[in-house]
């Protein structure tokens, strides 16, 4: 039977019956210590949960026209750049290849981050992820494309590439271009406060030794985070669902010598539905 086909399977299954499968990977344990605060946006990163708004210049691309994009490190990431080109087609899409070095490891925000995204926003409007930083070092990169012709661009460390919503902590932002371009209002960006983990708590460091790709690393992260906000308990048959695709996931990754493109598809959506659950479990507790 194809992996698909399982993955289909065991979607459905999960929603039909919210049947809980035991997982064969246990989450490291957490301890808890006194918050930190660092961030531009006047917000503690890992304080407490809170809705903030930030400002970042938006720009117009012109149809066909390659423009020279350029990214300025906030007080959290200091030594960061980013630099590359945007380019709008004749189908209304715009394409993106960014390039960004000096980057630190996301984990020194706290150990429940483990990437980075790139995020659009445009003014007066919604904010739509592009694409999350893949990173070889302290280099990484994004190739994307995106539906937005005029948009302001920041990057922001998240617990996993899934996330629907950008983080507080803002480590860089597009301040200005070089090419046909003009410049707009600026977009009022919201941003989440400490979503995920109470005030204070602190998530001990994934065990990656074992040699995961980040994706199913992820999974992982987003499992242990979805339990920690009270997923189990506030949105059960979605966190079921997330945990059955969770079961299909581990199991099949120790199987195999070299993670599949299929099963890095499965750690994905694990994460997504993970968070789902999370998202849920938060809103169910208001």
């Amino acid at each position: 039977m194809s992996l698909y086909i399982q993955v289909t399977r065991m979607f459905c299954v999960c929603l039909a019956a919210g049947t809980l499968l035991v997982v064969t990977v246990q989450p490291q344990a957490q301890t808890a210590e006194p918050a930190r605060s660092s961030d531009t946006t006047g917000a503690n990163p890992t304080g407490a949960s809170r809705s903030l708004v930030t400002e970042i210049p938006a720009f117009n691309y012109s149809l066909g026209d390659k423009n020279k994009v350029q990214f300025s490190p906030t007080d959290l990431m200091p030594g960061a750049v980013g630099q590359g080109q945007v380019k709008a087609s004749k189908d209304g899409s715009v394409s993106l290849d960014v390039q960004f070095f000096g980057l630190a490891s996301p984990t020194k925000f706290g150990n429940e981050f483990l990437t980075y995204v790139l995020w659009g926003s445009v003014p007066k409007g919604r904010t739509l992820k592009i694409g999350e930083l893949i990173s070889k070092g302290d280099h990484a990169r994004v190739l994307a494309t995106t539906v937005l012709r005029t948009f302001a661009m920041m990057v922001t460390a998240e617990p996993y590439a899934a996330v629907a919503y950008p983080s507080n902590i803002v480590v860089l932002k597009a301040v200005s271009f070089a090419g046909n371009t003009t410049q707009t209002t600026p977009a009022q960006i919201q941003l989440q406060g400490a979503v995920y983990a109470p005030p204070g708590y602190k998530y001990e460091p994934l065990d990656t030794s074992s040699g995961y790709p980040p994706e199913v690393v992820q999974a992982m992260n987003a499992r242990r985070i979805a339990k920690v906000s009270g997923a189990e308990k506030y949105a059960p048959e979605k966190f079921q669902a997330a945990e059955s695709l969770y079961q299909l996931m581990t199991s099949v990754a120790i199987q195999e010598k070299k993670i599949s493109k299929q099963t890095l598809g499965v750690a994905k959506s694990t994460a997504l539905s993970y968070e789902d659950a999370r998202g849920s479990a938060v809103s169910n507790q208001r």
